[in-house]
């Protein structure tokens, strides 16, 4: 198995910018939210859905097409505006 990589970027939804991140071990392109709709995938790219353990988010994350398996892990999305407003 591929050693897992640190991946992160962000996206904005309905006016709002998020923050995500996570580590994987194949490329991530793109993380969102199940409750987030999805841009169509770029060419050569495809949208897997993943569950979290009990009690965490779920989420739609970009990968290579040719992507059969991987493993994923603290996967996080966060509101850059609620984050902002923390300070």
């Amino acid at each position: 198995m591929a050693a897992f990589q640190s991946y992160s970027g962000a996206f904005t939804y309905e006016g709002e910018t998020y923050r995500w991140n996570c580590y994987a071990t194949c490329p991530v392109y793109e993380v969102r939210s199940y409750a987030h709709s999805l841009p169509d995938p770029s060419d050569g790219r495809k949208w897997v859905r993943r569950a979290q353990s009990a009690g965490g988010q779920d989420f739609s994350i970009l990968v290579d097409s040719e992507t059969t398996d991987f493993s994923q892990m603290l996967t996080q999305i966060t509101s850059a505006t609620a984050a902002a407003l923390a300070f």
